[in-house]
């Protein structure tokens, strides 16, 4: 039998995300104090999550853990537009390849490299999918729109630390299989149940 964890409602998670952020001086942070240009969707560009994400990796004072079973990740705040999360990765960890959140709630992201280095892949779309590689290191910052179908690894020798930023917060990613027919929907994985 599966235990399920349960998730607090957004403003308790909001509330102890901030409380417990991991970044120096959260009050500073808080996205209803920072002028993060706000759409009346309530998402944020890319261009705004490349700036969050370096400013937050750059602020950032909780110590990561690293697991030999999977990379390590924690919620280390949530605002009413975005949330950032903390992950931790060993050498050969790494993601499947997905997308964040599919068509109900799609979420554009950033990633900032903390230390060490990640290999991203992004599935490169057309008649013949294929994926484009790109090496990130310490102080990087790469972004994906909310239809974008990509995954990370550390293919290095050394552990890895990087923070990513969702906006609107993430609820789910939906894994995919890549092969020479094309790419195939293969799971859907519950933002804190899941990992």
């Amino acid at each position: 039998m599966r235990t399920s964890t349960v998730i607090p409602a957004a403003p308790a998670r909001r509330e102890a995300a901030r409380r417990d952020s991991g970044l120096r001086n959260p009050a500073r942070l808080d996205p209803d104090r920072l002028d993060i240009g706000r759409f009346d969707t309530g998402r944020l560009d890319t261009g705004r999550l490349e700036a969050l994400a370096g400013f937050y990796a750059a602020n950032l004072t909780l110590r990561p853990r690293f697991t030999k079973g999977s990379r390590w990740a924690r919620l280390v705040l949530a605002g009413p537009d975005h949330e950032a999360w903390l992950l931790a990765w060993l050498p050969g960890q790494g993601t499947e390849l997905h997308d964040h959140g599919g068509v109900a709630r799609p979420a554009a992201a950033a990633v900032a490299v903390v230390s060490g280095s990640l290999t991203e892949f992004t599935v490169t779309p057309g008649d013949f999918p294929g994926l484009h590689r790109k090496a990130l290191g310490a102080g990087d910052v790469s972004a994906v729109d909310d239809r974008t179908v990509h995954g990370m690894r550390n293919d290095s020798g050394a552990p890895a630390v990087s923070l990513h930023v969702y906006s609107p917060g993430l609820q789910a990613m939906r894994t995919y299989l890549l092969d020479e027919t094309g790419l195939a929907p293969s799971k859907i994985k519950r933002a804190g149940e899941d990992w």
